[in-house]
């Protein structure tokens, strides 16, 4: 069997609805560029619903699609991995199937790697930020942050649709990370990346990335590009040494200059007690964090585990 030219990632949780359509425009899409040779990898991360039924459904008239089923759901970035990982097309475009972006636009990502010579990446941007006003503030706010608190530099906007060449696919996945954070990664890894701007229509249903995985995928992010929250809190410390030791000396001096003073401060001791006890509280935490990956990474654990192939 050949190389397919071109591998089409995608990954697969409550996607039932999606597919009939998402496989329909996939093939246009191909015949638009006149690509014969190509794969659809779907990577089922334990969705709860028929999505995996229906793309092996799919696949009785369409042998163009590969499905890998995971043992269970290992989260979204782990599974576009998977995807990456058993994707063999010189190219590889990946896509969410929810059809927000839909394959539709594969021959234009498709189109501009052609013109751009020595590109690797080709990646999406939508102009301004969809969704609710907490969505958009979380977003913009993550973007922020995530920039000024790392040294890799994340596109505002950042759509998950890219077309990659296969060498920097495979050094995306020999990077070998524990916790994976895929927009940090791909921008990590360099190369000549150019983004496009697209359009992201909205999708039908509720999205299954809630307020809370938003946050918790924020936290991954940051503190898997930066070691700036140890900074701040070292800082911290020291600043509240450092007004300690000079709170002591002014008291220090006051008895000495008037001795019959009666230094009362119970209600201060006890604000400042509590602070510390916070301050200290809350630098655990931030170490936790940080050796919780240390952990995860000298575990050497598999990200994923395929549990079946479709070919």
């Amino acid at each position: 069997m050949s190389k397919p030219q071109l591998s089409i990632v995608t990954t697969l949780y409550k996607s039932e609805r999606f597919l009939d359509t998402f496989v329909t425009q996939c093939e246009e899409a191909m015949a638009s560029i006149e690509c014969s040779s190509y794969e659809i990898v779907f990577v089922n991360d334990g969705s709860p619903d028929k999505s995996l039924d229906k793309v092996l459904k799919l696949k009785e008239t369409n042998n163009n699609i590969i499905a890998v089923d995971l043992s269970r759901n290992f989260g979204h970035h782990y599974a576009i991995m998977a995807g990456l990982t058993y994707s063999t097309g010189d190219y590889v475009f990946l896509i969410d199937c929810d059809l927000e972006v839909p394959p539709t636009h594969i021959p234009t990502f498709y189109h501009k790697m052609q013109e751009e010579q020595g590109c690797d990446v080709i990646y999406g941007v939508q102009e301004t930020r969809k969704g609710s006003f907490i969505e958009r503030t979380v977003g913009g706010l993550f973007y922020g942050f995530f920039n000024r608190l790392t040294d890799t530099r994340i596109p505002e906007n950042l759509l998950t649709e890219r077309l990659m060449s296969r060498r920097y696919v495979d050094e995306l996945i020999k990077m070998g990370d524990k916790n994976i954070f895929m927009a940090g990664m791909m921008q990590w890894i360099g190369y000549k990346q150019i983004p496009i701007t697209i359009k992201k229509g909205q999708r039908e249903g509720q999205s299954t990335y809630t307020l809370g995985k938003r946050i918790a995928l924020s936290m991954e992010a940051i503190t898997s590009f930066s070691s700036y929250p140890l900074i701040v809190l070292f800082k911290f410390g020291f600043f509240i040494s450092a007004l300690s030791v000079f709170t002591g000396i002014f008291f220090v001096v006051k008895k000495l200059i008037n001795p019959e003073i009666v230094l009362s401060g119970f209600t201060f001791l006890i604000v400042a007690l509590l602070f510390s006890v916070g301050v200290i509280i809350s630098s655990l935490g931030v170490l936790g964090i940080y050796i919780d990956k240390l952990f995860n990474q000298t575990k050497n654990r598999q990200t994923f585990i395929v549990r079946d192939i479709y070919k």
